[in-house]
């Protein structure tokens, strides 16, 4: 076996580059983007800018030129604007579209299109939005209105959502607006819009932003994504000598994976910490480690939503039981990803017993041969791949071509860290 190790940077943050292209395109002058993620649900996102008269510019790998067009420039789009697979894209932009004085279709694939968007039109409807939707569901038609809000509620708990809310809002010129949200989560749109001139202020579970005419320009590196760098941690604790991932968000709505580890016993430590653009950028350094089983409640849901296939593999993997709770939004993310570890760990020959929202799997277990149904699921292919290094050889994956929904350099990044994976 190859010794894993090494350091490495890895590719942009795809909610930060999701945030770059979509603020950049509002802001007033040219956003310079560097390090950005250039993966399908990105692309998505500039595809859809440029339709609406965004000029954006790739002079060179991973770096964006955006000249923005300010908060009332966007044009009516000639064809349907399609997200694709990204959630992320169509529930950011379901707020904004909802905004705009021209009319458009948004839509997606197959797979995007069975995930819920009534969570982020139900509350905007509610207010006198016009969106006309599929029973809750893409695609989605906007019709312009003049509507308003001062205050707000998301009762889901998803950055995506409130995202969207945060977009609608600011195209109110004369009031602030609040925001308020069951369960904090990622906060980066509030950081962005910050950098970019806009006030706003936190107040527990609720965000309120004063109107603002016009979003600065900004020139953003963006730190490495720590939902992709989650791949390489899981295969640094079960094989590496020690491996160091530079340069990767350390946001604390985005560590949550990192602290249930530390929980069960990793070997992982942060250093080299600094803020860049609002945002704590740092080192992770993981080595091999004796994992043992934890209990994971809902209120660590929302902060590890992106590891959990990972985090399952792992889990079959360490001493004793571990319990998740509270996790029923896992059911809608780009698969079902409870039924898909369950099929996972089942089909090697493992076994969980899972819930409505949770399950219950005890280790070590011994998992054995068999093939993978990614789902067409990008974190549940990953998965795969890293039973495949770090367990048995023999486990194999039924599409790995949807590695490129979000990280499109994971195979040459387990080259760079010895791990190659061999199909």
């Amino acid at each position: 076996m190859n010794t894993i190790g090494g350091s490495i940077k890895i590719i942009g943050d795809k909610s930060i580059s999701h945030r770059t292209v979509i603020l950049g395109s509002l802001a007033t002058g040219v956003s310079k983007i560097k390090n950005i993620l250039l993966s399908g649900d990105t692309l998505s996102t500039i595809k859809i800018f440029k339709q609406m008269g965004v000029k954006i510019n790739n002079p060179s790998e991973n770096y964006i030129e955006i000249e923005g067009v300010g908060l009332n420039g966007l044009q009516k789009p000639i064809e349907p604007l399609n997200a694709v697979n990204s959630g992320t894209t169509a529930r950011l932009l379901t707020g904004l579209l909802s905004k705009q004085k021209f009319e458009s279709t948004l839509e997606g694939s197959a797979q995007l299109s069975k995930r819920p968007m009534e969570r982020i039109i139900k509350p905007l409807c509610e207010n006198g939005a016009k969106i006309n939707d599929n029973n809750g569901k893409l695609p989605l038609f906007f019709t312009p209105s003049e509507y308003t809000f001062e205050h707000i509620n998301s009762s889901k708990p998803s950055a995506q959502v409130k995202s969207g809310l945060l977009l609608a809002s600011l195209y109110h010129e004369s009031f602030q607006t609040t925001i308020t949200e069951e369960t904090p989560t990622r906060d980066h749109t509030e950081r962005m819009l910050s950098l970019m001139g806009v006030n706003l202020v936190r107040l527990g579970n609720s965000v309120t932003v004063e109107p603002k005419s016009k979003l600065q320009n900004i020139d953003y590196n963006v730190p490495g994504d720590p939902s992709s760098a989650a791949f390489l941690i899981a295969i640094g604790v079960l094989r590496s000598k020690e491996l160091n991932i530079q340069n990767v968000l350390l946001n604390e709505r985005r560590i949550g994976f990192l602290k249930i580890l530390r929980k069960m016993n990793a070997d992982i430590t942060i250093k080299d910490v600094e803020v860049q653009n609002n945002e704590n950028v740092g080192t992770i350094v993981v080595k091999k480690s004796k994992l043992k089983g934890v209990m994971v409640e809902g209120k660590d849901v929302a902060d590890m939503v992106d590891e959990f296939p990972v985090f399952t593999l792992l889990a079959s993997q360490a001493e004793g039981n571990t319990v998740v709770e509270g996790a029923e939004e896992l059911r809608l993310k780009e698969s079902d990803r409870i039924m898909a570890m369950e099929n996972f760990i089942l089909n090697l020959g493992g076994q969980i017993n899972t819930s409505s929202n949770g399950y219950k799997i005890s280790g070590i277990q011994k998992l054995q041969g068999g093939l993978i149904k990614t789902e067409e699921d990008h974190r549940i292919a990953m998965t795969g791949v890293v039973a495949n290094l770090c367990i048995n050889s023999e486990i194999k994956i039924d599409n790995t071509e949807c590695i490129s929904d979000s990280y499109p350099s994971f195979f040459s990044d387990l080259e760079n860290i010895g791990a190659e994976y061999v199909s």
